[in-house]
């Protein structure tokens, strides 16, 4: 484990976008991290300042899988504790940058006879979210157009929701890599990673670094890239979700951010069209996703069948992965049995909203073996989220 950060001197490095060079002396890092998704950039973003650190994207597109192709949403009635204890944690820094969210209530809206999931969700948001309203059915109807009065038992309103940009937030980390001497290469392929003389040697694109820490922040390949590196896998479950795109003949830009109480489906304004999806959770190995014909068609029903939207076709259709853990709660920590290997997984459907508490909260970790007293005040705790949890 790297000391604390006034206890090593950082070098100076610029960002480089493109593969690693394939000739010269191998590349010396404090830190590397593996995966140039929203969680790797985050962590990379706060360790910058303190640490040399490199950030290895095998894609030619940083944040090409999950990241990409996220809905976007930020709510604080989503996930486990743990969970909704980031998203309070991550809501400054959201707030603080220009144009990486703006405001998108969010309806989670009861289909008739299910009142009592929606009294449920009610009860455990209050604990958290005092501002969550209850709504009627004639109050639903005005909110959204698409619901006939007669169509739901109610709702659920999160007036403060956010939709998040997650190209400017994405942006905003690699931007504060890049001032402060970061350095990204994509299109590199990590082929070998070893442990040798009390520093990982990690091979890929025909070049050799190496790097005291390595943060495994692969998302669906987590586990690949553990076993790569002879460190023992932590099960991780990436599930298929598709989305697409369709007109409506709806005013539709004021609209919220719609789901089903028993997420079955939602929908939500996308420019001048509405995005929608069945909410599948559809196993699948790690994979440049594609959304299967059935699932979309699996969504159209279920929407149709709750709302008047009457969806005939679609715009456009993609996937992508969203990765857990055994008890849906992210995997943050060193690995218990294999020296300064940190992992950063498994962060499902909250990882472009919890990004900055976690890439924070990663980051003190390494460098003094804390968690911030800023996000521990919103309950996180290191044993929640530590690895060791899940061998």
């Amino acid at each position: 484990m790297l000391p604390p950060a006034t206890g090593l001197a950082k070098r100076s490095r610029s960002i480089a976008h493109g593969p690693a060079p394939r000739y010269g002396l191998p590349m010396d890092v404090d830190v590397a991290v593996i995966g140039g998704g929203i969680a790797g950039l985050a962590i990379a973003a706060w360790l910058a300042p303190h640490r040399d650190v490199v950030v290895l994207e095998a894609e030619e597109t940083l944040g090409y899988h999950t990241t990409g192709r996220s809905a976007a949403l930020y709510t604080e009635c989503y996930g486990a504790d743990p969970i909704r204890s980031l998203a309070r944690a991550s809501k400054e820094y959201l707030l603080s940058g220009k144009g990486l969210v703006e405001p998108r209530p969010v309806l989670f809206v009861a289909r008739p006879g299910r009142t009592r999931q929606l009294a449920a969700l009610h009860e455990e948001s209050l604990l958290q979210v005092p501002t969550v309203q209850r709504l009627t059915a004639a109050e639903v109807h005005e909110m959204c157009g698409a619901f006939a009065v007669e169509g739901t038992d109610g709702a659920l309103l999160e007036p403060d929701s956010l939709e998040l940009d997650v190209d400017a937030i994405q942006t905003s980390y690699v931007r504060t890599i890049r001032r402060s001497g970061g350095t990204i290469l994509t299109r590199t392929q990590v082929d070998a990673i070893r442990r040798s003389r009390d520093r990982w040697w990690i091979t890929g694109n025909g070049t050799t670094l190496s790097s005291r820490v390595v943060v495994n922040a692969a998302g669906a390949w987590g586990d690949q890239l553990a076993a790569t590196a002879g460190v023992a896998p932590l099960s991780l479950l990436p599930l298929l979700r598709s989305v697409f795109t369709f007109t409506s003949t709806h005013l539709t830009t004021q609209w919220p951010f719609v789901v089903d109480v028993d997420e079955q489906w939602y929908f939500k304004p996308e420019g001048p069209n509405l995005l929608g999806s069945a909410a599948s959770q559809l196993f699948s190995e790690p994979h440049d996703a594609r959304a299967p014909e059935i699932d979309v068609a699996l969504g159209i029903e279920r929407i149709n069948a709750a709302t008047d939207l009457a969806i005939r076709s679609v715009r456009t259709t993609w996937a992508g992965l969203r990765t857990f853990t055994a008890d849906r709660i992210p995997a943050v920590g060193f690995d218990p049995d294999a020296p300064d290997f940190f992992w950063l997984v498994g962060q499902g459907g909250s990882g472009i909203m919890t990004s900055p508490a976690i890439g924070e909260l990663a980051a003190s970790l390494i460098l003094s073996d804390t968690i911030p007293q800023r996000i521990a005040a919103y309950g996180v705790t290191r044993e929640s989220l530590d690895p060791r949890r899940l061998r």
